[in-house]
């Protein structure tokens, strides 16, 4: 019984870790993305069109910012 209520603690540190790293590791992916689109004034230039930073992050969470390369 102690025996697998460890292993159910140590299993779910292990889990909580690993989300904890991987959902830092794709918000800062995310980032990066943006920041390289940025005009320097603020906007984002995605898809041949200028929209503001909300605009970008939104389109991007819905994953509508396919052709960022222009």
């Amino acid at each position: 019984m102690i025996l697998e209520t460890l292993f159910f603690v140590i299993f779910g540190i292990v889990y909580f870790l690993v989300w904890v790293f991987s959902a830092d590791d794709q918000s800062s992916t995310e980032n990066e993305q943006l920041n390289e689109l940025d005009d320097g004034m603020g906007n984002i230039i995605a898809d041949g069109e200028h929209m503001i930073c909300q605009e970008a992050e939104d389109a991007q969470a819905r994953g509508e910012l396919y052709d960022t390369y222009y």
